[in-house]
């Protein structure tokens, strides 16, 4: 066998497993920008196209107004939390009682644990929020801090932009 069919053979088994394992394979950073938070020590990609609201450095929006896309990056020093499990508790229950007092609904669709660059540990959560909403909320305790990381969008249009949500929450960085 030619060593370039070899190789393509390879890719293509390591994609299908990875596949299988409910992970999506990496893809080219290409049309990607990065931002990086000195104040709370961490950076994260996104695409190209989105437009970044970095005036408040505790809660870092991005945005694509064409495909009612947002991503919020909320972060706080935290010290009163022992596990990443309680600080999604109290976010959760937090999420819980805002929609409540606006009369509309909040409800985990799902959550698992989810590891994120240079071993950061956190909790997935997927939910549907209000009326036609859906977000996935990504908590994140290291040091200290707390980051909640809340990407969401219509229902009607979860399916166009949550591969970019794949890419921005897989590239969420913590530094030390």
């Amino acid at each position: 066998m030619k060593k370039g069919l070899q190789y393509w053979i390879f890719g293509v088994l390591i994609a299908a497993a990875t596949i299988a394992c409910g992970q999506e394979p990496p893809r080219p950073a290409r049309d990607t920008r990065t931002y990086a938070n000195a104040s709370w020590r961490w950076s994260v990609s996104y695409p190209a196209g989105w437009t970044i609201d970095s005036s408040d450095s505790a809660l870092i929006r991005i945005r694509s107004e064409a495909r009612s896309a947002l991503c919020s990056i909320h972060s706080g020093a935290v010290d009163r939390f022992n596990t990443v499990d309680e600080f999604t508790e109290f976010m959760l229950a937090n999420e819980t009682q805002f929609f409540r007092e606006k009369g509309q609904k909040f409800t985990v669709l799902g959550r698992k644990r989810i590891t994120l660059p240079n071993r950061v540990v956190g909790n997935d959560v997927l939910a549907g929020i209000g009326a036609g909403g859906k977000s996935r909320r990504i908590h994140v305790l290291a040091d200290g801090r707390g980051f909640a990381i809340d990407c969401e969008t219509y229902t009607k249009n979860w399916a166009s932009v949550e591969a970019d949500y794949q890419r921005v929450i897989a590239s969420f960085t913590v530094r030390k």
